[in-house]
């Protein structure tokens, strides 16, 4: 009886790990190397000029936004506008609090100056988040690129935590000093972006309600790690190599997305009298 009780929790362990084996297998079948971008051909390359696409008689639903089932718009805003890039925003407060936190209404704007716009939401009540408290008080931040190796801990930044609290710590990311602004850099982050406030808008809603302050931030510093730095042998162009920076994106919901596939589409060319 012994034995037969051995066997069975032997054949129960072996069972268990062969699920959680065939788990793994699948999981790496389909996400494949993290690291690894495949290029691949354009969906349609036999495509010619005027031969439009597909979708035009698609039947749709409109929709305005004060008739939105359910009565806000912010689920419908973040599951369509996607993917969205992520801008992970350190600041300091004046009296050296420092606040780590996500943020996915975000986008670059221009490259000269070289500015990054991203938009933080009031809480409920109308009370505004530590990032802009801190912005508003001394005008930096750095900017974070955020990639899959680092997601978890960055995902947890976002945590409605005190204005005491070090998100930083909270997540356990490492903090490295800025050249020129006042907030750490997180060094988990393959670029950082040391950043001063260049505009600020308040965006109010028909009650005439703040419901959100955009902050476009020009960037004055550049931080990438070297082995995704790549300038041509200091002959430019200077660009961030895609293999293994592994960004993330936001989708609806809780969602994350990574980019496993891409391709180049070719602009097509211009009229002399035109740009």
């Amino acid at each position: 009886q012994h034995m037969d009780s051995r066997s069975v929790v032997l054949a129960a362990c072996a069972g268990a790990m062969s699920i959680l084996l065939a788990r793994h297998v699948q999981d790496v079948y389909r996400r494949g190397s993290p690291k690894a971008v495949r290029w691949v051909r354009p969906p349609k390359p036999q495509w010619r000029p005027g031969q439009g696409a597909p979708g035009s008689a698609t039947p749709v639903v409109t929709v305005r936004p004060k008739e939105v089932p359910g009565g806000s718009c912010y689920p419908l805003v973040i599951s369509s506008f996607v993917p969205r890039p992520i801008a992970l925003v350190s600041t300091v407060s004046n009296s050296g609090t420092v606040n780590l936190a996500p943020f996915s209404y975000a986008g670059a704007m221009s490259h000269d100056p070289p500015c990054i716009a991203f938009s933080v939401c009031r809480k409920p009540g109308g009370v505004k988040k530590d990032t802009l408290t801190n912005i508003e008080q001394n005008g930096e931040m750095v900017v974070h690129v955020m990639s899959e190796w680092m997601v978890e801990a960055a995902n947890h930044s976002c945590g409605n935590f005190d204005a005491e609290d070090d998100e930083f710590i909270l997540a356990g990311l490492t903090k490295g000093p800025s050249s020129i602004v006042r907030p750490p850099r997180c060094l988990e982050s393959g670029v950082q972006m040391e950043c001063k406030v260049k505009h600020s808008y308040e965006i109010k809603n028909a009650n005439n309600v703040v419901t959100a302050t955009m902050i476009l931030a020009e960037v004055v510093c550049f931080h990438i790690h070297k082995n995704l730095y790549d300038d041509n042998n200091g002959k430019g162009p200077t660009t961030v190599r895609l293999d293994g920076f592994e960004p993330m994106s936001r989708l609806g919901g809780n969602t994350y997305g990574t980019t496993t596939y891409v391709y180049d589409l070719p602009r097509p060319d211009r009229p002399k009298s035109g740009r």
